[in-house]
């Protein structure tokens, strides 16, 4: 007979499908996870789960126990969820976040919560996109807000503002001050990219792609953020979402708009049958705050503030 926290293992590796990834849904070691999933394995005398180059897969026998693993899950998370409600309605507040979001929309908005509500408690986690599902899925995040979109019927996503692409460069940058360059003017200039195989990174290739331009990369990041770094150390210019820099482009440097017409979205994605707290509800009612009072400001476009204010 095995035991509730091998249910845990075999089902977190089934989202992850990898240990790594299983641990970090778990919050334990890779090594405890792979143990365990030795000794469950072991125990019931055949292979869950098929190991190869692109991860762990389950087998067919895996499969037709999915069912029922999810069933004890759910019972797991409700006795978990009654036994956290102590003397408040709600529980804290879980926010994950596109890494950039994190550090520009949502602190804005957390911290006018935060005057209005100052024994709120939240958590706020940075996600990348492969790691949004398996982290909704197992409730270690009321919700998620996200710059990308994700194709998986298992999310609701609900759009609630759009921001363009934009170019960031030095303050003393040949271009800066200009208020638009085009992508024919950034592509004759040092350039700031990302992850070959990240979403944007593939985006903007595509962009330049289309116009026949081949952008000179002399750093590449994994991070925005990072990449905004780089940029006020004048190593080159760089292309990203505004809402990464929402109202507080970093000292030194200068935004300008491009010749595109490129959005980003700002997604709500939630777990299907999740509904959010009103404690979330209240956290999403500040994010459009902040948005529609930055109308006006250098780094804000008017469209993403009609877009936020409509919604």
């Amino acid at each position: 007979m095995i035991s509730i926290r091998q249910v845990e293992v075999v089902r977190a590796v089934m989202a992850a499908r990898s240990i790594n990834g299983a641990a970090q849904l778990l919050n334990v070691s890779a090594a405890a996870v792979s143990r365990m999933l030795r000794h469950t394995e072991s125990q019931i005398g055949f292979d869950l789960f098929a190991r190869t180059p692109s991860g762990f897969v389950p087998t067919t026998d895996a499969t037709a126990l999915m069912s029922d693993l999810e069933t004890i899950h759910r019972s797991l998370k409700r006795i978990e969820d009654r036994l956290a409600l102590r003397d408040t309605e709600e529980l804290p507040l879980r926010i994950g976040s596109s890494p950039g979001l994190g550090q520009s929309v949502i602190p804005q908005a957390l911290s006018s919560l935060h005057r209005k509500h100052p024994a709120l408690r939240f958590e706020l986690g940075s996600l990348h996109v492969d790691e949004v599902v398996p982290m909704l899925e197992f409730r270690r995040y009321d919700f998620a807000l996200t710059i990308y979109d994700l194709k998986d019927p298992r999310v609701e996503a609900v759009t609630i503002a759009e921001a363009p692409l934009v170019c960031l460069m030095s303050n003393t940058h040949v271009l800066s001050g200009r208020h638009r360059v085009t992508l024919d003017e950034v592509a004759r200039y040092p350039m700031i990219g990302y992850g070959a195989h990240a979403f944007q990174q593939r985006m903007i290739d595509d962009l330049f792609r289309e116009r026949g331009l081949t952008p000179d990369y002399h750093a590449r990041c994994r991070l925005m953020n990072t990449a905004c770094a780089l940029v006020q150390e004048d190593i080159g210019l760089t292309l990203l979402d505004e809402f990464t820099i929402f109202g507080r482009a970093p000292v030194g440097t200068h935004v300008a708009q491009l010749d595109i017409d490129y959005r980003f979205p700002l997604n709500v994605l939630t777990f299907k049958d999740a509904p959010l707290s009103r404690l979330s509800e209240a956290f999403l009612s500040e994010v459009k705050c902040v948005l529609s009072a930055s109308i006006g400001a250098p780094n804000v476009s008017a469209s993403m503030q009609a877009r936020a204010n409509s919604s």
